[in-house]
């Protein structure tokens, strides 16, 4: 990942630490009567055109904790959330959402997973500015979305105190990940064994790593494992992890019967769950179906509790 921003034409800010320019803030126009727009809109975060953040600040005499929204799509699709309801803004945190490079758009990973470290970094460097708490940081998303909010999660810190970046010297920590649909790792083998081949119908588990194909990804597995499996939230879990919240809003089956239930499989939380459990990591697992058995909290008292309590 480049190390600098671009500066815009039209307006940036230098910062006396360094040569970095961002673009000046502004404002969106308003849509509905019963929509919030961001604060601050389309504020660039990196370097690259689709590296842009929506934020809602929250009035308060203190900082307060920022929900981070990181839009799902598979990694090729997708956009980020532009208006808010009342209601979402009435917890007591600030909420940020972001757009960030997509494969139909010519991009591969980790450039995803880059960004979405990337944009807590972002956080962390305007807390003066947004009255933002920086220890209470809490990622969300569904699907692909939830996959980069539990990489952001687990993934160790890629703060560098000595970068001509200033974004770069915060840390890219979270206190926790509340996530849908998400999948715990792209491992192909591990999917095909675990969830089924059917899940292969959904192009995310291998065009986000340049294969055409899941047959062409396994066939060279020497060849993209060492990417895989850095973009699989299971591979970096450890104990000092935050804690998790998975929610599956499909049936539980294996093998699965379709693309769309493979992908958002339950038995992806599963696997974290257990692996969560035997690492001592807390992890709440919510399943779809009411006989399953339901978690300690739901997934907005989760949010609270690491946000507003």
């Amino acid at each position: 990942m480049k190390q600098s921003f671009v500066c815009s034409l039209l307006a940036c800010a230098i910062f006396s630490s360094s040569n970095v320019c961002l673009p000046a803030e502004k404002k969106a126009a308003p849509r509905d009567p019963n929509d919030i727009v961001p604060t601050s809109v389309n504020i660039q975060y990196g370097v690259h055109k689709k590296e842009l953040m929506n934020f809602w600040q929250v009035e308060s005499e203190k900082p307060l904790g920022v929900l981070l929204d990181i839009h799902g799509g598979g990694w090729m699709g997708g956009k980020k959330t532009e208006t808010q309801r009342p209601h979402q803004l009435q917890h007591g945190y600030h909420v940020a959402s972001i757009a960030y490079p997509l494969v139909n758009e010519g991009a591969v990973q980790p450039a995803m997973l880059d960004a979405a470290l990337r944009a807590v970094q972002f956080l962390r460097f305007k807390a003066a500015d947004w009255n933002i708490n920086p220890d209470r940081i809490v990622v969300t998303g569904g699907s692909a979305g939830g996959c980069s909010s539990l990489l952001v999660a687990l993934h160790d810190d890629v703060a560098d105190p000595i970068s001509d970046d200033p974004v770069k010297r915060f840390s890219s920590r979270v206190s926790g990940a509340v996530v849908a649909g998400a999948q715990t790792t792209m491992n192909p083998f591990v999917i095909k064994e675990k969830i089924g081949e059917k899940t292969f119908g959904n192009p995310m588990p291998y065009k986000p790593f340049g294969a055409e194909t899941a047959e062409e990804l396994m066939n060279n597995w020497d060849t993209y494992k060492e990417l895989v499996l850095e973009c699989s939230p299971i591979t970096h879990l450890s104990k000092d992890d935050p804690p998790l919240h998975l929610f599956y809003n499909v049936n539980r089956e294996f093998p699965a019967t379709s693309s769309s239930n493979g992908i958002h499989s339950p038995i992806f939380g599963e696997i974290m769950l257990d692996a969560c459990r035997k690492t001592g990591v807390e992890c709440h697992l919510q399943y779809w179906e009411k006989d399953k058995p339901q978690p300690a909290f739901s997934r907005q008292e989760f949010i609270d509790k690491l946000l507003s309590e």
